[in-house]
């Protein structure tokens, strides 16, 4: 079977792929790097400006993207956006490719119309603050108001396969979808599983906001609770909010981070987190945990990982008891090694989306029930 994974959000597909590979599978990458984080791609995508002098290259691009991608068994999308007129292809590719691939699968992994309307199923969401501070758009969020996005939207998740979510909201506000029919069990986030060592942590903490979508991650409301918190621990801790920064140097800076204060305007974890809690770093992440209800994401509320809070007070109290019980790190830090390995394994993660492949190429060629 050969695999082709288009697209990256965070390290994602770079993460699926690993796994596959572990599983015999011949995996491709196709991604712009997720801009500036700069991650490994096999078939590096170039974005074709828009202009009209561009019109024959965009055409020619698209045809041989088109007739490369086609010849996969399966082509699996990050996102409905990743091969979008915006990005410099023709508005019939993404489409086309979909419709036409022996298995076509769908991610949801990211904003698109249903997660702009999320705030009716659960009880936080990036939305108000993204348009707040990131997009700053007089027409609003672009997958609720622009034309053209929700038109790629609907059309790819209209003649796409199979629709997996990856992640506790987009699992919920998915759940009314038109194309509900299509969607599949949900997968998780696949993380890469290192061997556990020894933990140890700084004498003086190092307290990590990655910078990244600002509105979207709370960031505004974490900035004024660190200047609280460096004024309260002035010895005990620095507090640093950095970011935009290639994922090899993130990576490489995040080996010194102690404790990470991730997203506030969410309730499972995001790439980052995992990745954290997996090599032992102390998490604070989300809000609401106790509000899951479906079974899928029970096990969510068995993560080491504390909530930050939805106000600036609530964020100095809550980081404050987490330094103020560093004794307990230790022991955090295995637990969230332990949880991630024992959920997002990605070898374990791989045999599910392999599963899932093989079920629906069958059931596609055949016509009869797996």
């Amino acid at each position: 079977m050969k695999v082709l994974l288009v697209g990256e959000f965070s390290k994602l597909h770079n993460n699926l792929q690993n796994g596959l590979q572990k599983l015999g599978v011949d995996v491709t990458t196709a991604n712009f790097g997720d801009f500036f984080k700069k991650f490994h791609s096999d078939i590096k995508l170039i974005e074709i400006p828009r202009g009209k002098k561009y019109n024959l290259l965009r055409n020619e691009y698209s045809k041989y993207i088109y007739n490369k991608f086609i010849k996969y068994d399966v082509v699996q999308f990050v996102s409905e956006r990743q091969l979008c007129a915006n990005y410099g292809f023709e508005k019939y590719l993404p489409v086309c490719l979909v419709k036409n691939a022996k298995l076509s699968v769908l991610l949801l992994a990211g904003c698109n119309y249903q997660f702009s309307v999320a705030d009716k199923v659960v009880p936080i969401t990036p939305c108000a603050e993204c348009l707040k501070y990131d997009k700053r758009n007089k027409y609003g969020c672009e997958h609720r108001y622009n034309h053209e996005t929700r038109k790629l939207d609907y059309a790819m998740q209209k003649n796409v396969d199979v629709i997996v979510p990856t992640a506790y909201e987009f699992f919920m506000c998915n759940q009314n979808s038109e194309f509900k029919e299509k969607i599949a069990e949900p997968i998780d986030f696949p993380i890469v599983i290192n061997k556990e060592k020894k933990y140890y942590f700084n004498k003086k903490l190092i307290v990590y906001h990655p910078l990244n979508r600002e509105g979207a991650k709370g960031t505004v409301m974490i900035k004024r609770a660190f200047q609280v918190l460096q004024k309260k621990y002035v010895n005990q801790a620095e507090f640093i909010i950095k970011g935009h920064m290639p994922f090899n140097e993130y990576n490489k800076f995040m080996k010194s981070v102690d404790i990470l204060v991730d997203e506030k305007n969410c309730l499972t974890f995001g790439m980052a987190s995992l990745m954290a809690m997996e090599s032992g770093k102390i998490v604070i992440t989300g809000n609401y945990r106790e509000k899951i209800s479906c079974d899928e994401y029970q096990f969510i509320k068995e993560a080491p990982a504390f909530e930050m809070g939805t106000t600036v007070e609530q964020i100095v109290n809550n980081i404050s008891d987490v330094i103020e019980n560093r004794q307990q790190f230790t022991n955090l830090a295995k637990q969230g090694h332990d949880f991630v390995a024992k959920y997002y394994d990605n070898r374990m993660i791989a045999e599910k989306f392999l599963d899932l492949y093989e079920r629906k190429l069958y059931e596609k060629k055949t016509g009869k029930s797996y």
